[in-house]
């Protein structure tokens, strides 16, 4: 078990916070009514772009919330990633028992289930993420949410039709992504993606290593069905993260589950 420890952030940084905003640091914005300008537009978009570049690593604690149509639950989170792409999640019960260790990469997922002694491993195939996560996300658009970016998908044209919106279409004219903005700001308010059928939603932004970041993030399929709330207490960005904190093997005794490429496995009870 990695160690937590000293990473828990001040519950505040509210002056700090609008001070960022008055001095500039996002790009500037046009005056409160009408959509963005062409050059407005190309300049957010580009913004979050780099914003997700900067992001070598992280590491982050929290709580994360999951409702489906089962009811919910909420559990203890650790997240650590670097890059080149890497995961690694721990879920603890609140009451501090281990429930369940993720590693992922873009070749291959493990799942330690702590709660029926169960190890799943296999390809990070889009039908096994998404049988794992319940969204149809992509690992990178996965690894920057967790990070607290934005994922920006490949697109042809950026395009703001209403106040405080973008929206990204392909080069066959369909929308790929709609990203919404904070009245008068550049902090990015919601995330949809309407061809992977999930929204994103951001708030309670806080002052981090590099700027301000989200320390609550919303995931929610497009029927709500199903919901992942991610809650921050602390998020650092680019830390050393040695080899060893990705690798996870089966206990002695634990049931070895291999994973197909089609997402037919159980999921395991986090």
């Amino acid at each position: 078990m990695i160690s937590h420890k000293g990473w828990n952030n001040p519950l505040s940084y509210l002056i700090s916070f609008v001070v960022t905003l008055l001095v500039g640091c996002a790009p500037a914005l046009r005056p409160p009514a009408g959509p963005f300008s062409p050059a407005q537009t190309a300049q957010l978009i580009s913004h979050l772009r780099e914003q997700g570049q900067e992001v070598g690593s992280f590491q982050a604690v929290g709580k994360v919330r999951f409702k489906g149509k089962g009811g919910q639950s909420e559990s203890d989170l650790f997240a650590v990633g670097r890059r080149p792409f890497k995961v690694r999640l721990e879920i603890t019960h609140p009451w501090g028992k281990p429930l369940s260790h993720i590693v992922f990469d873009e070749e291959n997922i493990s799942v330690l289930s702590l709660t029926d002694s169960k190890f799943f491993r296999g390809p990070a195939s889009p039908a096994n993420t998404e049988r794992l996560f319940l969204f149809r996300l992509d690992l990178d658009s996965a690894w920057k949410i967790l990070s607290g970016r934005v994922p920006i998908l490949p697109h042809c044209r950026a395009v703001s039709l209403r106040p405080d919106e973008i929206i990204l279409y392909n080069c066959q004219g369909e929308v790929v992504e709609i990203i919404s903005f904070f009245h008068g700001t550049a902090l990015p308010k919601e995330v949809s993606l309407p061809r992977k059928w999930t929204t994103i939603a951001l708030s309670e932004f806080k002052e981090g290593d590099l700027g301000p970041y989200p320390s609550t993030i919303r995931v929610e399929k497009g029927d709500k069905a199903y919901s992942l709330e991610i809650r921050y207490k602390g998020l650092k960005l680019n830390r050393s993260v040695p080899d060893e904190v990705f690798q996870l093997n089966p206990p002695p005794g634990f049931e070895v589950i291999t994973l197909d490429d089609h997402g037919t496995w159980s999921l395991p009870d986090f």
